[in-house]
């Protein structure tokens, strides 16, 4: 989606594996912008396109699910009135015209096509979160289907040097995130071409991009579930040539990248092709 380079968080932090977790207002949960309808047509397609694949819901999570849909248009009526607007149980949104009806049998869904945002919701079973419900159509690699009904460490096993150096962070990080707090990370990748959904797209050449992720984290008051937002933003690499220094510190991050995370993050398979804007500073 080409909107200015709002994030660059290889700027700031050159450690490819990091939690960089920071508070947000309530008021800045989400970021909407003129790109909504552009997520909002991928999301339908998606969803005819593959089905359980991009959204997925335990039944026991509707209660939870609701409470996250009540909480979101509030907070996009409330906090974003020049692009939402409200008739009975529809949410109009100025972007782009387009409509969203609350569903009582699939709030999760309705309410993510409000929004560019992939929304994805881990309640607590036992000592762990688990992945109940998600709405994810524009994931990197990973795939839904493996992940819902999961615990946290087996969401995250995949990545090399999470168990060492995040896993337990991230319980205590779950554990003690109070009703009210949000709290955002940034992360970030490189991909072939400028497709939403990685998984799905099979490029394998093409123009390489720079794959920007706004996360935020907030736990609902009434079921204390734990809601997960995803925003990607992608720009061409060459983009980055535009803004100083952003291609030296980005051959930095990758160049110290430890090489079991630089295989999983692509980066190995991606050096012929960013060979081409080694050396650009301009």
């Amino acid at each position: 989606m080409l909107l200015p380079l709002r994030y660059l968080p290889h700027m700031h932090n050159p450690d490819v594996l990091q939690m960089g977790l920071s508070p947000l207002p309530p008021n800045c949960w989400i970021e909407p912008d003129l790109d909504l309808p552009a997520f909002h047509a991928h999301k339908t397609q998606q969803r005819r396109l593959l089905g359980s694949r991009v959204y997925c819901a335990q039944p026991e999570s509707v209660a939870a699910q609701q409470e996250l849909a009540t909480l979101l248009f509030e907070h996009l009526l409330q906090d974003h009135p020049e692009f939402y607007a409200v008739e009975g149980d529809t949410l109009q949104c100025a972007a782009g015209a387009f409509t969203v009806t609350r569903s009582p049998e699939e709030p999760l869904w309705t309410a993510s096509l409000s929004v560019a945002d992939d929304l994805l919701l881990l309640e607590r079973r036992g000592a762990d979160y688990v992945l109940t419900a998600a709405s994810l159509c524009s994931p990197s690699h990973w795939k839904l289907e493996d992940k819902l009904n999961q615990p946290m460490a087996a969401i995250h096993g995949v990545v090399p040097g999470l168990d060492q150096s995040l896993q337990a962070r991230v319980q205590r990080f779950f554990w003690h995130l109070r009703p009210g707090q949000v709290v955002a990370r940034h992360n970030w990748g490189l991909q072939r071409g400028a497709a939403l959904c990685v998984r799905e797209s099979g490029e394998d050449s093409g123009e390489l991009h720079y794959r920007s992720e706004r996360q935020t984290l907030r736990r609902l008051p009434l079921s204390g579930a734990i809601v997960f937002t995803i925003r990607v933003y992608l720009h061409p690499l060459a983009a980055l040539a535009q803004i100083p220094q952003a291609l030296p510190h980005l051959f930095s991050a990758i160049d110290s990248c430890p090489p079991r995370l630089a295989v999983y993050k692509g980066f190995d398979r991606l050096q012929a092709a960013l060979a081409v804007f080694r050396g650009r500073d301009d």
